[in-house]
């Protein structure tokens, strides 16, 4: 996921500008909405530990792989009124923050001004496996599957 994440930075430019208005989200606690994202993840030589916070959640990955050894990122998804907040950490690359714009049971999506448009992220999960997936408002461009481990 790290690369996946930092291509996605490769692919958009830093924030700048307001965001457009995020469609409407029931008034749930976000951070009780996104509960179904905690666990241990795995896939492509990644390995993503996602657990609960006072404000949300916090996941924090690694390479577990030789070709990705050594690779870290962190998310923490916090509440904002109604709706989360991911704020992205990697190395090398300026902090982020997405906005969530839309939720269901089990998953949740996130977008963020930038130069070139606007960068998405969507969580997914079905049942033992966990989809992310990286796009602009034209489309997801790639996706990361992990399964529960």
């Amino acid at each position: 996921m790290f690369t996946f994440l930092v291509s996605l930075f490769t692919m958009f430019a830093a924030p700048t500008g307001l965001a457009t208005a995020p469609a409407p989200i029931a008034p749930v606690a976000a951070s009780r909405q996104l509960d179904w994202l905690g666990g241990i993840w795995r896939g492509g030589g990644l390995e993503m530990k996602c657990g609960p916070t006072k404000q949300g959640v916090m996941c924090s990955e690694e390479g577990t792989s030789a070709a990705m050894q050594g690779a870290k990122a962190e998310l923490t998804f916090d509440t904002l009124g109604d709706r989360a907040v991911l704020e992205l950490a990697l190395p090398s690359i300026p902090p982020s923050r997405f906005t969530e714009v839309a939720r269901d049971a089990q998953s949740v999506t996130f977008e963020m001004p930038t130069k070139a448009g606007t960068a998405r992220l969507r969580f997914t999960r079905t049942g033992d496996a966990l989809k992310v997936e990286r796009g602009s408002a034209k489309g997801w461009v790639s996706a990361m599957e992990y399964q529960r481990g």
